[in-house]
């Protein structure tokens, strides 16, 4: 279970990265003794589209998405540290450029104590105290990616999005440090629309793609995907 074990790949935190861990089980230790308390919303409104929020240190969460931006203006990815009482921007990152792609990428909290962000068609390296860009990348295929994964050696993989008669959707493994590209994407014989699962197993790390079709299980072995 992602509560019980250790995030291989990603910060000391319950929750690094999307659904608490690689397998998605959103499941985290606590309780929210709801019966004996009373009931608070807090809600914040702009023009953003708000995507996903991780957590680096107790008190260190992080909001990353895009700009809803079909029309206008070019679109941007961005990332803001949050107050988690107010909900409000406590540090913001610079525009973060996604080849003018729209749609809801991801972040995570490396093991490094970096943020990872995967938007459009770049994935961005940043700091996590004042969210300034350590590193970019253009990924090699100029579409909208919406997966992003650290496995137990540290690399990140990610895929493009590709709906039914787009072709095939592309699974890219980086390095965390320069994110240069780690040996050939590999391209499914479909596209994949939802966002990518990884395991560890007795047999090896495998990652799991849901295709338009079927669900395709990749395996990393020697430094590759296949």
């Amino acid at each position: 279970m992602d509560r019980v074990e250790s995030h291989p790949g990603y910060w000391p935190s319950p929750w690094p990265v999307e659904c608490g861990g690689n397998r998605r089980q959103k499941a985290a230790h606590g309780r929210l003794d709801a019966a004996e308390g009373s009931a608070e919303v807090v809600s914040r409104h702009d023009d953003k589209w708000h995507v996903m929020i991780v957590r680096r240190d107790e008190d260190q969460w992080y909001l990353g998405g895009t700009m809803p931006a079909f029309t206008g203006p070019p679109p941007h990815g961005w990332v803001e540290q949050i107050d988690p009482d107010s909900l409000e921007a406590v540090v913001s990152s610079p525009d973060l450029p996604c080849g003018e792609h729209v749609w809801c990428g991801a972040i995570l909290v490396h093991a490094d104590g970096s943020i990872m962000s995967v938007n459009g068609s770049y994935l961005h390296k940043l700091d996590p105290h004042d969210l300034s860009v350590l590193a970019e990348r253009e990924l090699p295929v100029s579409r909208s990616h919406n997966g992003l994964l650290a496995l137990s050696d540290g690399s990140l993989i990610t895929k493009d999005l590709r709906l039914e008669g787009q072709g095939g959707t592309t699974i890219t493994r980086l390095d965390a440090t320069s994110l240069d590209v780690l040996g050939e994407p590999f391209v499914l014989p479909e596209g994949s629309m939802g966002r990518i699962a990884s395991d560890v197993t007795p047999n090896g790390e495998f990652v799991y793609v849901p295709g338009t079709e079927h669900l395709w299980r990749l395996q990393v072995r020697d430094g590759a995907i296949e």
